[in-house]
């Protein structure tokens, strides 16, 4: 996308890279436990409810509950969509750096993955568990108006 922030770039390569390894999973592994809520197709669903609720805002839009699915399996392109259209909408930068932190937070939580300090301070967050909790149980920005 033509003049992409690095930062909506950093949130798009890092959402394709989580769709592409939950692709493979199994139902099993989506009901397993997750460590924050429910299970890690909980967190998955509501990763893409807030990447939903922000692209609504951005756009002027109301916010609308996502469907869950009929099958986990269908969890990755609900999130692929949810984190392009959010990419789309074009956030400002500290919209952009909650969404990325929110992300790899949970990708930590979903994969047992360590971010690595490259990527965290490419992002400009020091604390990701910090950042992210607080993205994560905040509302989502209210909606700019139309036009």
């Amino acid at each position: 996308m033509a003049g992409m922030s690095d930062l909506l770039g950093l949130l798009a390569r890092e959402a394709a890279s989580l769709v592409a390894r939950l692709r493979l999973w199994t139902p099993a592994r989506w009901a397993a436990a997750a460590p924050v809520s429910g299970s890690r197709a909980d967190v998955v669903h509501h990763l893409a409810q807030r990447f939903a609720d922000d692209a609504a805002g951005l756009e002027g839009q109301p916010r609308r509950p996502l469907p869950r699915l009929d099958s986990d399996l269908g969890l990755p392109d609900q999130l692929a969509v949810t984190a392009d259209d959010l990419v789309r909408a074009a956030p400002p930068d500290d919209l952009a750096r909650e969404a990325a932190a929110h992300l790899l937070w949970h990708r930590r939580h979903l994969l047992g993955d360590d971010v690595p300090e490259g990527l965290l301070a490419r992002l400009g967050v020091a604390d990701l568990d910090a950042a992210a909790a607080r993205t994560c149980a905040r509302p989502a920005p209210p909606a700019r108006p139309p036009g």
